[in-house]
């Protein structure tokens, strides 16, 4: 009884506020909020399903297509087939790739550079949400501001009729219900017969081509080995398909190589992880990589370092690419995608020379050092990209600086930095433009790569102020100017450097072997 009593009087609460004059204050309101809420909703989505958007992905310019499939689906052109792989996406949204040109220089080229890529698709995948999302979000952004307009229209019009208009014409409705009924009748048919006569053509007709089936990848090659993300992948029946079994079958092998070498490199760091001095809580850790020359295979193996030596920053010495094109973005793309969780400093070596790189760095986010001093973590860096360009397999070519110009240049500036705000770690790519400023004791950590093996640490005092010199060997595992492969050609090397108070105290190399072992080097301490 008690119970009803309440209940009784809650309903009699609510009966006594909502009064006819408060419904019909807040009526108008309440419907200019639904019709913005269902314009918004409406453009938003509309726009969002018919939108594309022009990106380089891996190897290729390409055209990425949001769906509601839960697929992503990659079309590769009238001679391969094409695949596609469950997003598992929150709404079953999915995306349509549709591969276009290359700068490769033939098939095989282009095929194995784009099996070698998707081996390690961490940083593609990144690249191709960040782009879904950024047209979810410029569309949501166009739904809005279309239902704001149409609710400051409605508005508007409401507005200016004023309450003796808008009841004369309320009264006019009802005192001619039949016709107003009829004339809602003739429009809402020619609403229905417009809709049916822009999308109803389309899907009356038959289509030419029957539906496109689909096959397990695994189904296809039963007598290879998959692993869990390739079992997952589906190939487009069709001619294209089994007149390329031979092809999609090497590919797979040249995938499988590469899976295999790098998982068991980043498994390998486990065992090893307790040879890795341990920072205590005074000390940060920063990871040295260089001349990763499109190896994006190695990245996985360097973040399991960087997290088994407990490192929160990044430190890129150059040469992630090969040749500095557009394309090789992906490279970018992937250490992004590893180390999302770093502040990565970085510079261009002479293989990334062009613009192209550099712009790639920005738009990740990393901090890009350009002659100026800069503060990231607690540590007072300067550096410089390189100046000279280099091709893949061409020949060095001047850029508006000489490389002892820019350790002369470089020199001035660490020299002229207070006492107070000394340069701890100076970034370049080649060792000789550090030169100047190691000779001068103006930085007390210089850092370097481009030779493809260590050179160093070696110490020095310099007017009773200590100076360390250290060239990182090729993280890439790089023989010449390109890395990108199922295999190292040589050694690839990362180095954990320990700081405290800003200052770099320590030094330990890690370094992955062709064959697939681990090996950890001594921790060097720095001198003070």
């Amino acid at each position: 009884m008690l119970e009803v009593g309440l209940l009784g009087r809650l309903v009699s609460v609510v009966v006594r506020l909502v009064t006819k004059e408060r419904l019909r204050a807040v009526v108008p309101w309440a419907g200019l909020s639904l019709l913005f809420v269902l314009t918004s909703v409406l453009v938003g989505l509309f726009g969002f399903v018919n939108d594309s958007e022009r990106v380089t992905i891996g190897a290729h310019a390409a055209t990425v297509s949001p769906t509601f499939d839960g697929h992503a689906t990659v079309d590769l052109g009238a001679v391969l087939p094409r695949l596609r792989i469950p997003t598992n996406a929150p709404g079953g949204i999915g995306v349509n790739v549709d591969v276009q040109e290359t700068d490769a220089g033939n098939l095989t080229e282009l095929l194995t550079r784009d099996t070698l890529i998707a081996s390690q698709p961490d940083g593609e995948i990144g690249r191709i949400q960040q782009v879904v999302q950024e047209m979810a979000v410029d569309n949501a952004v166009a739904g809005a501001g279309s239902g704001l307009l149409v609710v400051v229209v409605v508005a508007t019009l409401w507005t200016a009729l004023g309450a003796r208009r808008r009841s004369e014409l309320w009264h006019l409705v009802h005192r001619h219900e039949r016709r107003t009924e009829h004339r809602m009748i003739v429009v809402l048919v020619a609403m229905l017969i417009t809709i049916a006569s822009i999308y109803g053509p389309g899907r009356m007709r038959q289509p030419d081509v029957p539906p496109t089936q689909w096959q397990p990848l695994f189904k296809l090659l039963p007598e290879m080995s998959f692993d869990d993300r390739l079992k997952t992948v589906e190939v487009a029946s069709g001619f294209s398909t089994t007149g390329g079994v031979g092809v999609i079958r090497t590919l797979v092998e040249t995938y499988r190589k590469s899976t295999e070498l790098y998982g068991r490199l980043k498994d390998r760091v486990a065992d090893v992880a307790p040879q890795l001095h341990q920072p205590n809580e005074n000390e940060k850790v920063a990871l040295l990589v260089s001349d990763r020359h499109d190896n994006i295979g190695i990245d996985g193996f360097a973040a399991a370092v960087a997290k088994a030596g407990g490192a929160k920053l990044l430190i890129d010495a150059g040469d992630d690419t090969s040749s500095g094109q557009s394309w090789e973005a992906f490279s970018i793309n992937s250490l992004r995608q590893h180390f999302k969780d770093f502040k990565v400093v970085a510079v261009a070596g002479n293989h990334d020379a062009g613009g192209h790189i550099e712009g790639s760095m920005r738009k990740a986010g990393f901090t890009v050092l350009d002659s100026k001093p800069v503060e990231v973590e607690g540590i007072r860096f300067l550096g410089d990209s390189d100046p000279t360009r280099t091709g893949l397999g061409s020949a060095d070519s001047p850029g508006d600086e000489t490389i002892e110009h820019q350790s002369q240049r470089l020199a001035d500036i660490a020299c002229d930095q207070p006492e107070d705000k000394r340069i701890s770690t100076m970034v370049v790519h080649d060792p000789s433009s550090f030169a100047d400023t190691a000779a001068r004791g103006c930085a007390t950590l210089l850092l370097s790569g481009h030779l493809h093996r260590q050179v160093g640490p070696e110490h020095r005092v310099v007017d009773n102020r200590a100076v360390t010199t250290y060239t990182n060997g090729t993280t890439g595992g790089a023989a010449y100017a390109f890395a990108l492969g199922y295999t190292l050609r040589k050694p690839g090397e990362v180095t954990l450097i320990t700081y405290q108070k800003g200052l770099p105290v320590g030094l330990q190399a890690v370094t992955a072997q062709p064959s697939g072992d681990v090996t950890v080097g001594p921790y060097t301490p720095l001198g003070s």
